[in-house]
This record gives structure tokens, sequence and C-alpha cells, in this order.
């Protein structure tokens, strides 16, 4: 017979808060009958009215506690999933090919699921969006019966990954499988990268330098960059990633583009102003990072001159004034499979850390020595 078949009983446990509700209102105090001359002349009509009464409610209390405590320490082990048969619980990376996978693995009967939020069946759609792997497994572990099989289908590099080595409490079949089909960079063309340059009625000194620098981007890569030189008045293209601004200050449409996570270069000689980004061979500030909202403004020296500037000359100007004007790039949160495979917790640990049943243990005497306490002194009072 099948343990899971208790669990309505382990419910009806529960229903043994009613038998010190029962005691304490069929128990009386015991009391001494006297007979009183006046009470004969009392009609036997006339009978004094019961009320419900709970006597010693503090012992009534503890009694309740110590069966509520006794039931849900005898249903732990249902609660952690130790009463039922071990599971082999597969979950599969939505970057892999799911035949190979099936063919790789072999057992068909086993409990298939993508690695994804709700970790849904493998018969749905697989997620189309990159997921938090780390934690995502990490989820899974907490959930998994002690005696669980766990086995993760991973392509050959794996996406979603952060800072903190992946550690579970079971023992994990880490199995890399091919990854699906998926377009050529060459099938879907270049990736351009849209730079915007905007600049008023007057020229700024020492703009040509910074459009010589972007100028040489485009010529090395002239698939990879578009430069939009406009008036100011000419809005942004729709995917512009950074932005030269030639004038001596901006509106508030810009203002509001940076906050949403734009990036302008500026040049008015602020350099004061936020985080230095970039000094010369002297620790000289040429350039400093102001946060705006969820971008950055970026003050860039002026005048733009080789002779307060001699940065300007250099060949590597270019890539430097690149790496102000583009968004900071986030830590890779790619690796190869075989060197992010989970290493495993001590199970002492993981017991020690998830385990209620010692704490519940302890609880349960000391609300029995309470208990014990409690009807000692009704006794003896």
């Amino acid at each position: 017979m099948s343990v899971a078949l208790l669990v309505p009983m382990g419910l009806l446990a529960l229903a043994g808060l009613l038998i010190p509700l029962l005691i304490h209102l069929i128990r009386r105090p015991e009391q001494d009958i006297s007979d009183f001359a006046a009470l004969r002349w009392l009609r036997e009509s006339v009978r004094p009215k019961r009320r419900l009464r709970f006597d010693d409610l503090w012992l009534l209390l503890t009694r309740l506690v110590l069966v509520s405590l006794a039931a849900l320490l005898i249903a732990m082990p249902i609660f952690r999933g130790d009463w039922r048969t071990a599971h082999h619980v597969i979950v599969a990376d939505g970057g892999i090919d799911l035949a190979a996978a099936r063919m790789q693995v072999g057992e068909i009967e086993a409990d298939w699921r993508w690695l994804a939020p709700g970790f849904p069946s493998i018969e749905e759609a697989a997620p189309t969006i990159a997921q938090p792997v780390s934690s995502l497994l990490r989820e899974l572990d907490s959930t998994l019966a002690r005696e669980d099989r766990l086995t993760v289908l991973v392509p050959a590099q794996v996406a979603g990954l952060d800072a903190q080595r992946i550690a579970l409490v079971h023992a994990v079949d880490w199995q890399e499988v091919a990854a699906k089909a998926q377009t050529s960079a060459t099938d879907q063309g270049p990736t351009t990268r849209t730079i915007a340059v905007r600049h008023g009625p007057e020229p700024i000194s020492g703009d040509r330098y910074l459009r010589a620098a972007v100028e040489v981007w485009s010529s090395l890569s002239p698939d990879q960059w578009q430069i939009d030189d406009q008036p100011l008045g000419i809005p942004l293209p729709a995917k512009t990633e950074g932005l030269i601004w030639l004038d001596a200050a901006f509106p508030g449409s810009i203002k509001s583009w940076v906050e949403k996570g734009g990036r302008v270069l500026v040049v008015d000689g602020k350099v004061g102003q936020g985080e230095p980004v970039w000094r010369d061979e002297q620790s000289e500030i040429l350039a400093s990072e102001e946060r705006l909202g969820r971008g950055a403004v970026v003050h860039l020296q002026s005048p733009l001159s080789p002779r307060s500037l001699p940065v300007l000359l250099d060949a590597d100007f270019p890539r430097r004034l690149q790496e102000l004007i583009l968004p900071a790039t986030r830590p890779s949160d790619r690796a190869f499979s075989r060197e992010v495979e989970p290493s495993v917790v001590e199970r002492a640990l993981a017991d020690r850390d998830t385990s209620l049943i010692p704490l519940i243990g302890l609880l349960l005497a000391l609300v029995f020595l309470l208990e014990r306490v409690l009807a000692t002194h009704r006794k003896v009072a």
C-alpha cells in the first residue's frame, strides 16, 4: 500500500483538536451537594440556566497547540515528499534540439520539463527568450524530494548565468546536447549600430576631430556603423545607441531620451561632474560620466584642440571615443557548459538548513512541559 493513502488520515489528525475541547466541556469541578431548608419552598420549574463555559482557558489553549504540533510533526514526511516514489525529472534548456535530446537520453517516461519559470511540460512550446538558468536550477532543486533524480540538458554554451557558482543539493546528470538549428548571421544580414550626431547652425570648436573619429569607424566597418549626422531639430532614429551633441546644451526631449537609457556625449568642459572615465598620462581628467536616470551624459573637455587636448591626434582616439559614446557592455552571462556544471552541497548541511523537524520537535517538548505544569497547578489549586 502506498504511503500516499495516509494523507487523508494525516489531515484527520487535526480532528484531535476536538478532544481537549470535549474534555474541558464534559469535565466539571467536583461539588458536594448540601441541602438547605429554604430550598424546599422553591418551585421545581425554576432551574438555573447553564452557559457554555471553558474552565482553565490557558490549559485548554496549551493542549490545542500541543495536538497541532503533533499533527504537523507526523505530516512532515508528506510535506517534504519523502513518502512517494522517487521521480526522475529532466529539464531542458530552450536552446537545445529536443529530438536529439530524446534520442540521447532515451528515458521517455521521465518527467520532462522546460527550464523556464513554472517549469512547463515539454509538450508546450519551447521558451523563445533567454532564461535565468542559475536561479531556475536553484529553485527546482529546492522543490525536489530527497530521492528524486535530476537531469539537466543544455547546449554547448549556456546563457542566463549569474556571478555565483551553481551549487545544488541533488547530484545532477549534466548532459550537453546539440543546439537547435538557427539562422546564421550571414542569412540575417549584418547588424548595424546607429550613432547620431546633432549640430547647431554654428560649429563648435574642434568638432571636426569628433567627426573624423566617427568616419574612421564607418570606413573600417561600413556594414556595422550607421552615422546619422543631422541638424538639431531632426528626431533621433528609433534604435540610436549613442549621441554626439554639438551644441551648447541639449533640450528636454534629449534629456528624456537619456533618462530612458540613452547615452550622449557633450563638449561642455564640465569634466568635474560625475565619475571620471578617461584620464591622460598625467592623470588629468579628460572625460567624466554623469548618470541621468537609466542613461548617462559624458562630459568631454573643451576646447577640442591639439594644444589643450593632445590625445585628439593619437591613433587610438577613435577607439577611446567609441568607448565613451556606446553603452557600457554588461558582463557576459554565457559560458561553456562543461565549465559551469553544478557542484553538490553536502546533504547534512542542506538538511540542517531546510528541515523543520528538529524545531517542531523542540517546540512540542516545550509545550508538553508547559501543559504538565498548568495541569499540575490546576489539580493543586
